[in-house]
């Protein structure tokens, strides 16, 4: 289920598209758990960005590639599929 150059991995992958309004923190949400660090400054995400997300369960490891929408109007092409 891996992008095109991402690599796959042996563990159970999932695919979650994050969606909202413009402001209200999706971009914060990923990058809080990719980095740890807090982003206070809000710029608007144009399109999506798909970043990988690794957590760790009493089951094993699993991965979500975060599909990271644009919440404004001007930018959320992919509300129109």
């Amino acid at each position: 289920m891996a992008l095109p150059n991402q690599q796959t991995v042996d563990y159970p992958s999932f695919k979650l598209v994050i969606v909202g309004d413009g402001g209200t923190g999706k971009t914060t949400f990923v990058k809080r758990h990719l980095t740890g660090e807090f982003e206070k400054k809000y710029e608007p995400t144009i399109g999506v960005e798909v970043h990988p997300l690794d957590f760790f369960t009493n089951c094993g490891k699993i991965r979500f590639y975060c599909w990271d929408t644009a919440g404004q109007e001007k930018f959320g092409g992919l509300r129109d599929f």
